[in-house]
């Protein structure tokens, strides 16, 4: 089943809530996580996903947050993934 405009936009909100560095927005952790839900969003949903998207030479790798909440709420949306199929 796809993701919900409403439900991608609440895992977002999620996300960006968490970000513990100015920088969040364009590191690896976080983008990987868009990136995941663009592809089990519905169409609704990917144009909430736009405004995340930037510019390739922008995105940087992980800085090394310990703990990294962007990166902790990919990992436990993946594993809520698998335990649902």
């Amino acid at each position: 089943m796809k993701l919900s405009p409403i439900r991608v936009e609440s895992l977002l909100d999620e996300a960006v809530e968490s970000f513990p560095l100015g920088a969040c927005p364009t590191c690896e952790c976080f983008l990987g996580y868009v990136a995941q839900l663009h592809v089990d969003s519905d169409a609704d949903s990917k144009d909430l996903l736009r405004q995340y998207k930037v510019e390739r030479n922008s995105i940087h790798g992980c800085l090394g947050c310990d703990p990294c909440p962007p990166g902790n709420l990919y990992v436990a949306y993946q594993r809520n993934k698998q335990d649902s199929h």
